[in-house]
C-alpha cells in the first residue's frame, strides 16, 4: 500500500510539473465557439438561400466566394488551434499512465480528477476540431455549387443566338440605332460641360486640368528623351552585340510606349476617382478613350521595339526587314481596330443596345479583327533569315531552338483555327461566343507577347551577372561552374514563364483568379494521397536543402585538397581518402536535411529497407550489386559518359551508364554491355578521366652502325615538326635497347587530344622514314645466323633423301 501511494504521489506531482491546460484554457470559451460557429452556420445558410434563388448574378456569386473564403480560413484556424491544443493534453495523459483495470484498486482521488479534466478537455476539443471540419466540408461543397452555377451561365450566355446579321431586317433596325448611339457619345461632352458650375469649369478644368497636362506632357517629354540618349539605339553601330540590342529595344518599349501608357493611366486613375468631375456618359466614353489609348500605344510601341523595322541590325527577332515592317502594319491594323471595338464596348455601357445592334456590330468587327489575327500568323512572315541567324547570340539561339519553332508552329495554326471559328460564329448569330473568343485572342497575344520580353530581359540579366567582375574575380568561380549555374537560373526562369503565361492565358479566357490563387496554394501547401502528403514547397525547399549542403561540401573539399593539404606532410592515398570520406559525409548529411524538410517518417523508410534486405537475401544479391555499383559511377564517377576506357579487353567509348550496367561502344561500332559491379571490381584504364591529354610513343630500330646521336637528333626534330605533339610536357627520345637486329629507340611525345594517339602515331612514323630515308639511316630487318657442325653428314643424308640432287 505505501508503495502504491507513493507512486500515486510520484505522478501526481509529475502531472502538476508539466505545463498546465485548465479545463476553462483547453475548451475555451464555450459561448464564444459557439457564436463563432452560429456565424458561420448564418453565413453557410445564406449563401444556400442564395444559391436556391433562379437568377445568380455574378456580383452575388463573387460575394459569396468572399464570404466563404473567410468562413473557410476561420474553421480552419479553428481546426489548427484545436489540434495544438490538444497535443500537450495528451502529453499530459501520458505521464499519468494508463488507467486502473476494473478488477484493481482505484487510483488515488487527485489523479482520477486529474484524468477526468484532462479528458474532457481533449473530447471539447475533438468536438471543435470535428465542428470545424465539418464547416470546412459544407463550405467547399457550397463554392464548387457556385463555381458550377456560375458556368451554367457563362456556357448559356455565349451559346445565346442572336439575330443573323445578314438577314435585311437586322441591318434596318441595327443601322439607325448605331447613328443614333454615336450621336449621343458625340454630344456627351457638351452635355457634360453644360452640367457643370461656373466655379468647377474656371478652377477645376480650366486651371488644375490645364496645369495637370502641361506638367505631365513635360515630365513624359524628358523621360522619353533621356531614354534614348542613355539607352537608346546607335544607328552608327553596324553589329550590336544581343545585350546591346536588349538595351535598345528595351529603351523604345519605355520611351515611346510604357512612358506615354503611365501618363495616360494617372488621367484614367483621376477619371475613376469618386471625386472626380467627370459624370454620366461622358466619364464612360473618357473612361474608354484612356484604357484605348493606353492599349493601342503599347499594341504599337512593343512590337516595334522588338522588331526595329528601321533598323535592322537593332532587331531581336531573325525576320528579314520587309517582314518586320508588315508585321508591324499588320499589329498596328488590329490593335487599331480592337481599340474601337473596346471604346465603343466600354462608352456604351450605360446605353439600351438592341439585340440586331450587337448582332451586326459584332459580326463587322470581330470579322475585321479575325481577318487580321489571320494576316498576322502566316508562316511566311516568320521564316528565319540567314543573314540575322549569323548574327545571333547564343542567348537567341537558345530561346529559338527547334522545339520552341515547333511549338510557335502549332500556336499559329491554333490561332489561325480560332479566328475563322471567330468568323464562323459571328455570321451565324453567336455575337457573344464570337466576342469571346475574338477579345481572349488578342488579350492573350499582348499577355504573351509581354511576357516574352520580360523573359529575354531576365535571361540577359542573369547571362550579364554570371559574367560580372564581381563573379569571376571577386567570387572565382570557374567557367565551367557559371555555365552550369547560368543554365539552370534559365531553366527555372523558362518553367516560370511558362507557368505564369498558361496561368495568365487562362484567366483571360475566363478562368476565375480566386481559382487560379486556390490551385497555386494547395500545389505550395501540398495534397494527400492516401497517408502521404506532398508539397511542392517542401519538395522545393529540401531540394535547395540538399543543393547547399552538397556545394558547402565540395567547397570544404576543394578548401582542403588546395590550401589545407599542401601544408601537411600526409601521402596522397590519405588526402585522397580524408576529402572522399568528407564528400560521403556531406552527402549523408544532406540527404538526412532533406528527408526532415519534407516530414518524412524515418520509421517507415526503416521498414521498407528491412523489407528489401529479406529480398535481397533470398537473390537480388546480383541486382543490387549492380544498382549500388551504379550509383557509386554516378557518385565518385570514376568513369562518365563520353570516356575513353578499356575494360575486360573491351576498348570504346562510354554510351550510357544505367542503373544495372554501362554500355560501351567499340571503335567497330559493336555496344558492349558491362555489369557496374565488374567496373567497379575490376581494373579499368580510363585514357580521360581527368582530361583529354596523352602520350604517343613510336618504337624504331635501326642498324648497328648507325650514328646515336644523328638518330636521337632525327628523331627529335620529327616530333617537333608535328603540330599535334605540345611543347610541355617536352617530347623525349629514348635509346630503349640493344637489339637482335637493331639499336631501339623511342620518340615520346604529348597530345591534347589522346584519342588522336592512332593517328599521331601513325604521322610520325611518315615522317620518322621521310627523315632517315634522306639522312641515309637504315632501319634493319631481323637477320638470323645458321651454324651447321657436320656439313658432309648433312650433305649425304640430303641427298639419300632426294635422288634428284645428284644430277644437279
Amino acid at each position: 500500500m505505501r508503495l502504491r501511494a507513493l507512486a500515486g504521489l510520484l505522478l501526481l506531482l509529475a502531472a502538476l510539473t508539466l505545463p498546465r491546460l485548465d479545463a476553462a484554457g483547453a475548451v475555451g470559451d464555450q459561448r464564444k465557439f459557439a457564436g463563432v460557429v452560429a456565424e458561420w452556420n448564418s453565413i453557410l445558410e445564406q449563401v444556400t438561400s442564395g444559391l436556391e434563388a433562379p437568377v445568380l448574378t455574378t456580383y452575388n456569386a463573387e460575394q459569396f466566394k468572399v464570404q466563404l473564403a473567410k468562413v473557410l480560413a476561420s474553421a480552419k484556424q479553428a481546426k489548427d488551434e484545436a489540434s495544438a491544443q490538444i497535443k500537450p493534453l495528451r502529453a499530459e495523459l501520458a505521464t499519468l499512465g494508463p488507467p486502473p483495470e476494473p478488477d484493481k484498486s482505484a487510483e488515488l482521488p487527485e489523479i482520477a480528477a486529474q484524468r477526468k479534466r484532462i479528458d474532457d478537455a481533449i473530447a471539447a476539443l475533438q468536438a471543435r476540431a470535428k465542428q470545424a471540419e465539418l464547416t470546412i466540408a459544407q463550405a467547399n461543397e457550397l463554392s464548387q455549387a457556385i463555381a458550377e452555377r456560375s458556368l451554367r451561365r457563362s456556357i448559356e450566355k455565349l451559346l445565346k443566338a442572336y439575330p443573323l446579321p445578314v438577314a435585311p431586317q437586322t441591318a434596318q433596325a441595327a443601322v439607325p440605332e448605331f447613328l443614333g448611339n454615336l450621336a449621343l457619345l458625340a454630344r456627351s461632352p457638351l452635355v457634360w460641360w453644360q452640367g457643370l458650375s461656373d466655379d468647377q469649369r474656371e478652377r477645376v478644368i480650366l486651371y488644375r486640368f490645364a496645369i495637370v497636362v502641361f506638367l505631365a506632357i513635360g515630365i513624359g517629354w524628358a523621360a522619353r528623351r533621356a531614354l534614348i540618349h542613355w539607352f537608346g539605339r546607335d544607328t552608327t553601330v553596324e553589329d550590336p552585340t544581343y545585350a546591346r540590342r536588349l538595351t535598345g529595344a528595351i529603351a523604345a518599349a519605355l520611351a515611346y510606349g510604357i512612358v506615354p501608357s503611365l501618363i495616360l493611366g494617372g488621367f484614367l486613375y483621376r477619371a475613376l476617382d469618386e471625386a472626380s468631375v467627370f459624370t454620366g456618359l461622358f466619364s464612360d466614353a473618357f473612361i474608354a478613350a484612356c484604357v484605348v489609348a493606353i492599349m493601342f500605344i503599347l499594341a504599337w510601341a512593343l512590337p516595334r521595339a522588338v522588331l526595329a523595322p528601321d533598323l535592322p541590325a537593332w532587331r531581336l527577332l531573325s525576320v528579314s526587314p520587309r517582314h518586320a515592317r508588315i508585321i508591324s502594319r499588320r499589329i498596328a491594323c488590329l490593335a487599331a481596330v480592337f481599340a474601337v471595338d473596346l471604346f465603343f464596348g466600354l462608352s456604351s455601357r450605360s446605353l439600351v443596345i438592341s439585340d440586331e445592334l450587337i448582332s451586326l456590330y459584332t459580326l463587322v468587327v470581330n470579322t475585321l479583327e479575325a481577318v487580321a489575327i489571320l494576316a498576322l500568323v502566316q508562316g511566311s512572315l516568320w521564316v528565319t533569315t540567314d543573314s540575322a541567324a549569323t548574327t545571333e547570340t547564343e542567348e537567341s539561339k537558345a530561346a529559338d531552338s527547334g522545339h520552341a519553332a515547333r511549338l510557335w508552329t502549332v500556336l499559329r495554326r491554333l490561332v489561325g483555327l480560332i479566328a475563322i471559328a471567330v468568323i464562323v460564329t459571328a455570321f451565324i448569330g453567336y455575337a457573344n461566343l464570337s466576342r469571346y473568343m475574338a477579345q481572349n485572342l488578342v488579350l492573350s497575344g499582348m499577355a504573351v507577347g509581354g511576357l516574352v520580353l520580360v523573359r529575354g530581359l531576365c535571361r540577359e540579366l542573369i547571362g550579364m551577372s554570371l559574367r560580372s567582375r564581381l563573379i569571376r574575380v571577386g567570387l572565382n568561380i570557374p567557367h565551367r561552374t557559371r555555365n552550369r549555374t547560368k543554365f539552370w537560373l534559365r531553366a527555372t526562369l523558362d518553367l516560370a514563364t511558362y507557368i505564369s503565361g498558361l496561368l495568365l492565358v487562362l484567366v483571360i479566357w475566363g478562368l476565375p483568379l480566386s481559382e487560379v490563387w486556390n490551385w497555386t496554394g494547395k500545389a505550395l501547401s501540398g495534397f494527400t494521397i492516401g497517408n502521404v502528403t506532398i508539397s511542392i514547397s517542401d519538395i522545393v525547399v529540401a531540394l535547395l536543402i540538399f543543393l547547399v549542403v552538397t556545394a558547402l561540401t565540395r567547397g570544404a573539399q576543394r578548401a582542403l585538397t588546395e590550401r589545407v593539404f599542401p601544408q601537411t606532410a600526409l601521402d596522397v592515398g590519405v588526402r585522397n581518402s580524408l576529402s572522399a570520406g568528407l564528400g560521403y559525409v556531406g552527402i549523408a548529411i544532406a540527404a538526412a536535411l532533406s528527408v526532415s524538410a519534407l516530414g518524412l517518417d524515418l520509421a517507415n523508410i526503416a521498414l521498407i529497407a528491412g523489407a528489401l534486405s529479406v529480398g535481397i537475401g533470398f537473390g537480388l544479391q546480383n541486382i543490387v550489386n549492380n544498382f549500388v555499383s551504379g550509383l557509386i559511377l554516378l557518385i565518385e564517377r570514376p568513369i562518365k559518359v563520353g570516356d575513353w576506357i578499356n575494360v575486360g579487353g573491351n576498348e570504346g567509348h562510354v554510351k550510357q551508364i544505367n542503373v544495372r550496367a554501362t554500355e560501351i561502344e567499340t571503335f567497330q561500332r559493336a555496344a558492349v554491355i558491362v555489369p557496374n559491379s565488374e567496373l567497379l571490381s575490376t581494373a579499368v584504364i580510363n585514357w580521360t578521366h581527368k582530361d583529354s591529354y596523352g602520350r604517343v610513343e613510336v618504337p624504331v630500330g635501326v642498324a648497328y652502325g648507325s650514328d646515336v646521336d644523328k638518330v636521337m637528333k632525327l628523331l627529335r626534330g620529327c616530333l617537333d615538326a608535328h603540330e599535334d605533339i605540345l611543347s610541355w610536357p617536352e617530347p623525349s627520345v629514348l635509346f630503349s635497347n640493344f637489339g637482335d637486329s637493331s639499336l631501339d629507340f623511342e620518340a615520346r611525345g604529348y597530345i591534347a587530344n589522346v584519342e588522336r594517339r592512332i593517328f599521331v602515331g601513325s604521322e610520325l612514323r611518315v615522317l620518322i622514314n621521310r627523315a632517315f630515308a634522306e639522312a641515309g639511316v637504315e632501319i634493319p630487318f631481323p637477320q638470323r645466323d645458321l651454324h651447321i657442325k657436320n656439313l658432309d653428314q648433312a650433305m649425304r643424308s640430303f641427298r639419300a633423301s632426294d635422288p634428284a640432287a645428284d644430277s644437279t
